[in-house]
């Protein structure tokens, strides 16, 4: 059936509304939309029933069912018309152009857009929509766990406004009214969430200064009969120590990226490390090349992506997060520092790596997902896990031991593994390679494994994210990291290693 929408309900849903049209400009969802020709007094927005029916007029340029006072929202196939996809485009950007209820300034960028009418307050719940994804948004911000900011005001939102309440030394009542926007409005409005890495002015630098990160001095090499090279155990052994301290800097400042690039980051960090305390300069694994390393932050996005708008078309799985940068125009998908080694694949990574732990048809769990592809019991801190989702003899992703726990009889009782990843954000077709940096969302992730007295998993939980869990469900799991439940596909892990000599010198 085919569904339509009428000149009066399309202005009647914007009543008490503006759209900036500038922003609208700027969107790419209306991309040769002449928004400024409805701006008729050339305010800069778009208010009031003229200009909302000027508004509509374009909007009907996209339609073809033949009447001037509507448009068909749908075909006769269900899909959504283009003159549909442009008139949602238009009412998402519509926000209350009011003023602000007397005596309540509100700071908070998104408070201050959701709570822009009059009469906004209370909100109890119930109630659904922008002012409870500001409120959730302003909480979790704050640290109060209200689950997904998904816009619903249900028992939970509640529960975490009247934790909130009681915090204030409000009455817990559960219901935000002026004191309590007030007081979430002065606390969500004075916070700095940017970690120290961003506010250092050059994140990378920062990064790398180990000592002034509190990072411990290695230890002198006390086996001099061997080169002090990757392959020196010693050396083997400082890289597992580093791996587990420098991760804890790296969720500080929230790093992220994709998987092969955080196993680099790794690796080149150590070098740099052991370059300053040690004076020995380790080689770049073989087959990789010298690249400069890359960090991106939401203040300098270096391309990356970082806000919706830039996309014509977004990912299924993002819309509460689209919602809050409607509401916020500050608000980045740039969590902290994303870094970047550009050249390098993930199988151009993995075959630089060492391998100690080859795959064997013997370790196949056949989809048992309690058991391990790779034998736990031997690895170590500071093991490159690699995986062939295919078995087309390129592997596509790769994990790191961060951390391994024994019990008495020296068995691993539990694993601590760090990855990085990231979603085309223009589609989920896996067939389709971004078409550059600006559509790339990186992540990164810390899974802890726990194992029971068979060696099997007993539990898996992601237990930090580079991106929030009230906004992004996380992604990755013993499952996924420990084990390739693909037909054809392998699992193997390894070490940095000494690269053969060659005549080139250092690489």
């Amino acid at each position: 059936m085919v569904s339509k929408l009428t000149r009066s309900e399309f202005t009647q849903q914007l009543q008490d509304k503006k759209i900036d049209v500038g922003q609208a400009a700027a969107d790419q969802k209306l991309a040769g939309v002449d928004v400024a020709k409805a701006d008729l007094n050339h305010d800069g927005k778009i208010a009031g029933a003229a200009e909302a029916t000027a508004l509509f007029k374009e909007v009907d340029r996209y339609d073809r069912n033949g009447d001037a006072a509507s448009i068909a929202l749908t075909g006769a196939d269900g899909a959504t018309t283009k003159a549909g996809q442009v008139a949602a485009a238009l009412q998402a950007r519509a926000v209350f152009d009011v003023a602000e209820p007397p005596g309540l300034v509100l700071k908070d960028a998104a408070l201050k857009t959701a709570f822009a009418a009059a009469g906004s307050v209370p909100l109890a719940r119930g109630t659904n929509g922008d002012r409870a994804s500001a409120v959730q948004y302003a909480l979790a911000r704050l640290g109060v766990n209200v689950g997904t900011v998904d816009g619903k005001f249900g028992p939970g939102t509640e529960r975490a406004v009247k934790s909130f309440q009681t915090n204030v030394g409000l009455p817990s009542t559960g219901v935000v009214d002026a004191a309590t926007l007030a007081a979430l409005d002065a606390k969500a409005g004075a916070l700095d969430l940017r970690t120290p890495a961003e506010k250092s002015g050059d994140a990378l630098k920062y990064l790398s200064n180990h000592a002034a990160l509190g990072m411990a001095k290695l230890p002198a090499i006390s086996d001099r009969t061997k080169a002090v090279d990757w392959n020196h155990p010693e050396i083997q052994k400082a890289y597992g120590a580093f791996v587990d301290a420098y991760w804890q800097h790296c969720k500080t400042n929230r790093v992220e990226c994709d998987c092969k690039t955080l196993s680099l980051f790794f690796m080149d960090q150590f070098r740099t490390k052991v370059k300053a305390d040690l004076g020995v300069q380790l080689p770049r694994p073989a087959g990789l090349p010298a690249k400069d390393w890359v960090a991106a932050t939401a203040d300098n996005t270096r391309g990356f992506f970082s806000r919706f708008e830039t996309l014509a078309k977004v990912r299924p799985g993002y819309e509460n997060a689209q919602t809050l940068q409607r509401l916020d125009p500050k608000a980045s998908m740039l969590s902290g520092v994303n870094v970047r080694y550009g050249g390098v694949d993930a199988n151009m990574a993995a075959r630089a790596v060492k391998v100690t732990a080859p795959w064997t048809a013997s370790r196949d769990n056949a989809g048992d997902q309690r058991v391990p592809e790779l034998p736990v019991q031997n690895m170590l801190p500071g093991d490159v896990i690699f995986i062939d989702h295919t078995g087309d003899g390129r592997n596509d992703h790769m994990a790191n031991v961060v951390k391994l726990e024994r019990d008495a009889a020296g068995k691993v009782t539990s694993m601590v593994l760090a990855t990085g990843s990231f979603d085309d954000m223009k589609d989920a077709d896996g067939s389709t390679a971004p078409n550059s940096l600006g559509e790339v969302n990186n992540y990164s992730e810390e899974v802890t494994v726990t194992f029971g007295a068979d060696g099997k998993v007993a539990s898996s939980q992601v237990t930090w994210s580079s991106e929030p869990s009230w906004l992004v469900e996380s992604r990755y799991s013993a499952r996924t990291l420990l084990m390739e439940m693909k037909p054809g596909g392998t699992i193997s892990a390894g070490r940095w290693a000494q690269p053969a000599p060659t005549s080139g010198g250092e690489n």
